[in-house]
């Protein structure tokens, strides 16, 4: 009988613009949180964890790894590909981070698949899904949208909220100035007239530069770029309103005092910071002054800090207790 091992795909962080980020801060994290209580995890800290990468990628630490040139599809060749790899490299489970419109295959192993924004759109219905598959969202909504439109069932969804990447508590801690750029990140969706957003914002604030960012720009939003960036940002948009969006990028601009203004029916935000001024709607509503969004800032970040996601190994520990359930898993008592 071999060694349990979980296997932990990191090609998304190369592969799948600002989003994909969130495989390598998980498993950074994961690295990082050895010999933290609850946090850490028996996969990494008894070498039990393998990491799937493209050769030029860097990870912290030393975890073993599987390199391959071949990259994410949602071919019938690249299914038989993976449905291969996982079989003959004796893995016991597999974490993979997947846009929603290409989550297959569905292998026999137990497989906790991250849930990303679609590349196009849902897509059509999923085959029937194993029982032994897990799927991660950010949101309660998302998890319902997973159920009603690919009829997973409730059980084998988890809702782990999105959080900060953990550079932000190795950095220090700056205001933002509020007399610098005033900044648009936006997926290029056709639900909101950029344009005229922009009209009306310059006429706001018509002494500050207005700058913008397509999310699909990630080497913008690197934990070195990003944080100089903010620096310079006093007040920020938060344009995307898809499914499955971890905004770790609003999150981290709040988190460094700079106001993020997002779309209402951003679904994990919205959760996170329910009725907030920051949305939207209420912005265009009613003009918020400088020192308006500094208190409203204040409370956000209080609020987020509340419900823990503002924590340095959030992600680790979230999942963490996640691979805790997966049938085979190391537990401490067996050193």
């Amino acid at each position: 009988m071999h060694t349990p091992r979980l296997c932990i795909d990191g090609r998304a962080a190369a592969e799948f613009e600002s989003q994909g980020l969130v495989a390598q801060e998980l498993i950074d994290q994961l690295v990082a949180a050895q010999g933290h209580p609850q946090a850490g995890s028996e996969w990494v800290e008894k070498r039990r964890a393998v990491l799937l990468s493209h050769p030029s990628q860097v990870f912290s630490g030393q975890l073993k790894r599987f390199d391959t040139k071949r990259q994410i599809g949602g071919s019938f060749f690249y299914s038989a590909w993976e449905k291969h790899f996982v079989e003959s490299s004796s893995i016991t489970a597999f974490h993979r981070f997947r846009p929603a419109d290409r989550m297959e295959p569905f292998l026999d192993c137990p497989t906790i698949t991250t849930v990303l924004p679609a590349y196009r759109s849902l897509g059509a219905a999923l085959p029937p899904i194993p029982q032994n598959h897990r799927f991660v969202v950010p949101s309660k909504h998302d998890a319902s949208l997973l159920q009603e439109h690919y009829k997973i069932a409730e059980e084998q969804i988890h809702v782990i909220l999105p959080s900060v990447r953990r550079y932000v508590h190795h950095t220090n801690e700056t205001e933002g100035s509020y007399e610098g750029q005033i900044l648009f990140l936006t997926d290029g969706g056709r639900e909101l007239d950029l344009r005229k957003l922009q009209h009306v914002v310059s006429g706001q604030f018509p002494q500050l530069p207005l700058r913008t960012f397509q999310f699909g720009d990630a080497r913008e939003f690197s934990a070195k770029q990003w944080k100089k960036t903010l620096q310079y940002t006093s007040l920020c948009f938060y344009l995307t309103e898809r499914a499955f969006d971890w905004p770790f990028l609003a999150l981290e601009a709040l988190y460094f005092s700079v106001p993020v203004i997002f779309m209402d029916r951003h679904s994990a935000l919205s959760e996170l910071l329910p009725l907030s001024p920051l949305r939207l709607s209420q912005y265009l509503t009613d003009f918020t002054s400088s020192s308006q969004l500094r208190e409203t800032v204040d409370n956000a970040r209080l609020h987020l800090s509340d419900q823990g996601v503002l924590r340095e190994h959030y992600q680790a520990l979230k999942y963490t207790q996640l691979y805790a359930e997966i049938p085979g898993a190391p537990t401490f008592a067996e050193l």
